[in-house]
């Protein structure tokens, strides 16, 4: 009877799982899936100014610099952004400190989200 080789073949499988998961979990981070802070919470004073958070709405309004973001329910937070800007109407995840509850300080991310919108 002819021995058995031994493979990594059952490996193989498990590998590649295991890196759909990450390039997923890497991608619903980048795109505000988890931990996000609800603007509707900051508009409403409920996280503490000077906390870092991470906002996902559309991208409204922009004049100049200044860009205001919107849940689409009526919520809004505003913020200078000296970096690219995504075109208006784009999902975006900023990532800043609460100024007041209208406004972010030192925003260091405006991305476009990738796959989550």
């Amino acid at each position: 009877m002819p021995a058995k080789k031994k493979g990594s073949s059952g490996k193989k499988p498990l590998l590649v799982i295991l890196v759909v998961i990450g390039a997923f979990a890497l991608v619903a981070w980048h795109d505000g899936v988890v931990g996000t802070t609800a603007i509707r919470d900051i508009n409403q004073g409920d996280v503490g100014i000077g906390t870092k958070v991470v906002v996902k709405g559309y991208l409204k309004i922009r004049i100049g610099n200044v860009l205001t973001v919107s849940d689409g329910e009526g919520h809004a937070i505003t913020f200078v952004w000296d970096g690219t800007v995504p075109p208006l109407q784009s999902v975006v995840v900023v990532r800043g400190t609460v100024q007041s509850i209208f406004t972010l300080e030192d925003v260091t991310a405006v991305e476009t989200a990738w796959l989550f919108k």
